[in-house]
C-alpha cells in the first residue's frame, strides 16, 4: 500500500499520473497473477520453506514486519523467520538456522558473501537448503528487488520461478522483467 501511495505522490509532482497509474496497474496485474497462478500450487503441496539472509550479513534476517517476508509469501514460500519479534533485520546464528531446516536459504540482492560460500560453509553441510543445492541470489543487476522499489513485484515473481518453476517458469518470469522494464524504464534489460 505504501509504494502505491508513494507512486501516486511522485505520479503528481512529476505531473505523469497516467504513467504512475500505468505502473501501479502492473505491478497489481502482476501481484494477482501470481497468487491466480500459485493458488493451484498450493492446494497440493506444502509451501517450501525459505530464510532470507541479509545484505550485510548471512546471520541477519527478515522477520514478518519486514517487506521481505511478504515478498517470500507472495511467491508461495513460508519464511522461517515468520516468529521473530524484531522490527528490523533479526541476528540468528548457525544453531537456529540448522534448527529451522529451511528448503531454501535467498540471498539478498546486494549481499556481501555469495552463494559458493554458503554452499561451502562446512558448518551448514547438514542444511536441507545447501544440502539440495536450493541457494540462490535475488538478482539485483537493475535494482534490489528485496526492497520496497517499484520492480519489487519481480522480486517475487523471481523467487516463484525458483520455489515453483513447474508453475511460474523462468521464462515467465524472464518474460515479466522484460516488459516492466520496456514500459516503465525505457530499456530491453540483459537477463
Amino acid at each position: 500500500q505504501l509504494m502505491k501511495e508513494m507512486t501516486e505522490l511522485l505520479g503528481t509532482a512529476t505531473y505523469s499520473r497516467e504513467t504512475a497509474q500505468r505502473l501501479i496497474d502492473a505491478t497489481d496485474k502482476l501481484s494477482a497473477d501470481l497468487r491466480t497462478t500459485l493458488a493451484t500450487v498450493l492446494e497440493k503441496e506444502e509451501k517450501p520453506t525459505v530464510y532470507l539472509g541479509g545484505n550485510s550479513s548471512f546471520f541477519s534476517t527478515a522477520g514478518p514486519s519486514m517487506y521481505q517476508h511478504s515478498l517470500i509469501e507472495q511467491a508461495g514460500g513460508e519464511n522461517v523467520a515468520a516468529s521473530l519479534s524484531d522490527s528490523y533485520w533479526s541476528k540468528i546464528s548457525y544453531e537456529q538456522l540448522l534448527a529451522w531446516a529451511p528448503d531454501y536459504i535467498i540471498l539478498a540482492a546486494n549481499a556481501a558473501y555469495s552463494v559458493d560460500s554458503i554452499l561451502a560453509d562446512e558448518q551448514l553441510a547438514e542444511c536441507a537448503a545447501v544440502k539440495n543445492g536450493h541457494v540462490y541470489q535475488i538478482p539485483g543487476q537493475i535494482e534490489a528487488w528485496d526492497s520496497p522499489v517499484p520492480g519489487s513485484v519481480l522480486g517475487s515473481l523471481w523467487l516463484a520461478s525458483v520455489l515453483h518453476p513447474e508453475a511460474c517458469s523462468p521464462a515467465r518470469y524472464q518474460q515479466a522483467v522484460t516488459a516492466f522494464y520496456e514500459e516503465f524504464y525505457g530499456f530491453t534489460p540483459e537477463i
